[in-house]
């Protein structure tokens, strides 16, 4: 009986050896690319945590309206009513020179209309307040502008100050309100010189009226002293009347006509 571990042994088909490589590689590239397309279970993400504190908001200013206007004081009246008086800073509004205008124009601007101020501050027992209108134009800069008031330091932040004198530079270059003649930057009205005085001269003295007392003629002794009767202005007068010759005391003789003075005229 012939050996059973003598006997050949068979040879795996390559078909069989082929379908079982691409058999193993098939499963490992679903193992591979099967865990990679799982989609990850979302986490629950934690509560934030609760606010203690609500968010805090800053309080509109109050609003006010204005009562009177004289000048940088400025009489307001709140909601409930209740009157508040406040100066303006930094503006020294005309009452002299361009007074009138600038009152007519202070009332117009700000008398019944809403305000809020700015920048309060107490000094001297007087509340100081930039006092502005609901559409956001400053008073005081306002003034400013319209060469109604000069700018004052002293009581205003630089920041602000700068801000003032801006406007206030406009209205100088611009020639607005007071800075025209007759005040010429001045809120005072500027003296006026007293009209020149005419000394009149001291009246001339009137000369007295001089009497003169009419001159007697004396009658001299070549002149007839009889009659003034005839007279005869030359000889040719005396001749056409006949008269001639004349001799001395005859009516007409005279010495005027009797050239040679011998007594007889007009020979």
């Amino acid at each position: 009986m012939p050996d059973a571990s003598a006997a050949p042994q068979r040879r795996v088909p390559t078909w069989i050896k082929v379908a079982l490589a691409v058999f193993a590689v098939l499963f490992v590239l679903g193992a591979l690319f099967g865990r990679s397309s799982e989609k990850p279970v979302a986490q629950p993400q934690p509560a934030p945590p609760a606010t203690t504190a609500a968010a805090t908001t800053t309080p509109a200013d109050p609003v006010y309206r204005v009562a009177r206007v004289d000048g940088d004081v400025v009489v307001l009246s709140d909601t409930a009513g209740i009157s508040k008086t406040v100066y303006v800073p930094g503006i020294q509004l005309a009452t002299d020179c361009y007074g009138t205008e600038t009152a007519t124009w202070a009332a117009n601007f700000l008398t019944g209309h809403e305000v809020t101020l700015q920048s309060v501050a107490e000094q001297t027992g007087r509340t100081l307040a930039h006092v502005v209108l609901t559409d956001g134009t400053d008073y005081a800069v306002a003034a400013l502008q319209g060469g109604y008031a000069r700018f004052a330091a002293g009581t205003v932040t630089d920041a602000y100050a700068a801000s003032l004198r801006t406007a206030e530079g406009a209205a100088s270059a611009a020639k607005a309100g007071l800075w025209g003649p007759p005040c010429n930057g001045s809120p005072t009205t500027p003296p006026v010189a007293p009209p020149p005085v005419t000394v009149a001269p001291p009246p001339a003295s009137t000369p007295k009226p001089v009497t003169t007392k009419p001159a007697t003629t004396q009658p001299t002794e070549d002149e007839d002293t009889g009659t003034t009767s005839a007279y005869y202005p030359n000889c040719a007068a005396a001749k056409a009347a006949g008269a001639a010759p004349l001799h001395r005391g005859d009516p007409g003789y005279r010495s005027g006509l009797d050239r040679d003075n011998d007594g007889v005229a007009c020979e």
